[in-house]
């Protein structure tokens, strides 16, 4: 499966001190009605750290959900100091939709747990691998145990 993301510019949230208000005057009518995935992130001099990582059908929905959601906005502001700030890509494929979105967070997801930034939904993806183990009269090249990424939703 081929999937493109096309990124939009970052939005700033502020800092924590006054995130909660600033969300909960959010023009919405900014963010476009597209299918994508997104990432919270703070930004601290020249430092960008990501905090949480989704995927939407609908941009623009979902960033209301979030803004309604008092554990995420409240897990933001509890992360250290600095700019908040939100990036979103349009996810683009020829095949299907749900399945490009969900492989492009987890794709995100890993990439970022890997570089240990302190993702607040980083549980999401505990059983991001499906495991085949091999016994019996195997080819030499073939490993005992073998992860595949999983392609569940």
């Amino acid at each position: 499966m081929n999937v493109e993301l096309d990124w939009h510019e970052p939005i700033g949230l502020r800092s924590s001190s006054t995130l909660k208000e600033n969300v909960k005057n959010f023009d919405l009518s900014l963010l476009p009605e597209i299918s994508g995935v997104y990432i919270f992130y703070r930004e601290y001099g020249g430092y960008q750290e990501a905090l949480y990582v989704g995927k939407s059908e609908n941009i623009r929905t979902r960033m209301k959900a979030h803004f309604n959601s008092i554990k995420l906005i409240d897990g933001l502001v509890e992360t250290p100091k600095g700019q908040k700030k939100l990036i979103f890509a349009e996810v683009k494929t020829r095949s299907d939709l749900a399945k490009a979105l969900a492989q492009a967070e987890k794709g995100l997801i890993n990439q970022l747990d890997d570089e240990k930034h302190p993702l607040l939904n980083r549980k999401l993806m505990k059983d991001q691998y499906d495991f085949i183990i091999s016994k019996g009269n195997a080819l030499n090249i073939i490993d005992e145990e073998i992860a595949v990424f999983s392609n569940k939703a």
